[in-house]
């Protein structure tokens, strides 16, 4: 989950469609009192400080100590985008980042993870960067500690002014209690590790009682955030897989883990959060691991993915879409989008030259280290024709493609950008809407 939250001003911003309109920020002084330690590679917070300003407007800019502000701001055409006084976490259950520091629970990634962007790993199943690096870049952040991490510092408060990934590797959105009353493993390679999503949940609790000294602070706080929930369900069908369950074994799980799904993001309503993007699973029956395992079994002639592990995932991608609607009519102050991973990485496997994957590796792994292991598997040469990395996880090149689907469109409707006007010349700051602050590149 990942969650945008507007810092406090004097009255609550409320983001339901529109985050608002793009301003570039000049702060002439004193700048460790609004952004203390923050740094970010390639023009982010730190870029605000050099952009040209000295506009007769204000930007609403959240103090670390919580304090709403103004600073003066002039309207620039084009940088790069970070959206003023957001703070953004993240629970999900199939990756994790770490910020250069591996603190989760999970096997570590082994050497070739991180070559493509960090040159190490990371703690990021995958060569570079993920869905949610890219979102951060987007609006101009660095990226996050790991909960564990950042909540075990000295000032876990500060930790968190930014946000925080709760991920862990393997997690599920049923709890391990429950697979073991199924007489699943835990203990098998991936385990099923304690910290499902209800986990997460309890979780980013205790970072929102960080937030606000008040009930109606911490209240603001989840009405003026947006929330991206998932993607979440894929472990739990994962896990009983790699244990040899059957497809009818498996399939029952379905409306037990949306109604999972259902419950956290109804937690949250409770928290006062106002509005969300869940995105629904990608198709596992496209991953090369799973072709792997199964050869032959039932292909799609069009694809060659798997065609009754694809039906698996739209069946539950079917299932969450009409909870989300029904969640839409039981609370009707609240938005609800939904984020269409299943097309989106459809549409790589599909169509791999015009997205700039290779033909002949669109079904197979750059470092096939799920289906081979250690021993065997080595590193392709060129990650960005692969859409999967390991087997399982997606690349560099794939998740980029992804997130743009997601930031601005067509895979997420409203998307996450279009509520931000682009214009050359855009209005410096609505008075009822946060400001999309442009910064420049170093």
């Amino acid at each position: 989950m990942l969650v945008a939250s507007v810092g406090r001003s004097a009255k609550p911003i409320h983001i339901i469609q529109e985050l608002g309109s793009c301003v570039s920020v000049s702060l002439a002084r004193d700048r460790n009192h609004y952004f203390p330690s923050i740094h970010h590679n390639g023009g982010g917070v730190d870029s605000a400080w050099a952009a040209r300003g000295g506009g007769r407007s204000s930007c609403a800019v959240r103090r670390h100590d919580g304090v709403g502000i103004g600073v003066p701001c002039a309207c620039e055409p084009e940088p790069p985008l970070l959206q003023a006084s957001i703070q953004l976490w993240r629970l999900s259950h199939r990756h994790r980042q770490l910020n250069g520091q591996l603190h989760s629970a999970g096997p570590r990634p082994k050497a070739a993870y991180g070559e493509t962007f960090f040159g190490r790993p990371t703690g990021r199943w995958s060569d570079g960067r993920l869905v949610v690096d890219f979102i951060l870049e987007r609006l101009g952040f660095p990226y996050w500690p790991a909960y564990l991490q950042a909540a075990a510092g000295k000032s876990p408060a500060k930790e968190f002014l930014y946000g925080t990934n709760f991920a862990v590797t393997a997690a599920t959105a049923l709890s391990q209690d429950f697979f073991i009353k199924k007489n699943l493993s835990i203990d098998l390679r991936p385990r099923i590790p304690l910290y499902s999503l209800g986990v997460q949940i309890g979780w980013f609790k205790k970072v929102l009682a960080t937030l606000g000294t008040t009930d109606q602070e911490r209240k603001e706080v989840m009405e003026s955030s947006l929330f991206l929930v998932g993607k979440i369900g894929v472990n739990d069908y994962h896990h009983p897989f790699l244990q040899n369950k059957t497809l009818e074994w498996v399939r029952p799980l379905v409306p037990q883990v949306i109604r999972s799904i259902a419950l956290s993001i109804e937690a949250l309503f409770e928290l006062g959060a106002k509005t969300m993007y869940v995105p629904g699973i990608f198709p596992l029956g496209c991953t090369p691991q799973y072709l792997v395992l199964f050869p032959g079994d039932d292909r799609d002639p069009a694809t060659g993915c798997l065609r009754w592990l694809n039906d698996l995932i739209v069946i539950h991608n079917h299932m969450l879409k009409a909870k989300l609607d029904e969640l839409r009519r039981r609370h009707p102050g609240v938005s609800i989008t939904y984020v269409d991973s299943y097309d989106n990485v459809l549409g790589l496997i599909s169509k791999p030259v015009e997205n700039g994957f290779g033909v002949e590796t669109v079904l197979e792994a750059c470092y096939p280290l799920l289906s081979l292991g250690p021993a065997a598997a080595v590193p392709c040469s060129d990650p960005s024709r692969y859409v999967s990395f390991d087997g399982l996880h997606m690349t560099e090149a794939a998740y980029k493609i992804m997130a743009s689907g997601l930031l601005d469109g067509p895979f997420a409707t409203p998307h996450i950008m279009s509520t931000c006007n682009h214009t050359s010349r855009p209005a410096c700051v609505h008075p009822k809407k946060p400001a999309c602050v442009h910064l420049k590149k170093n």
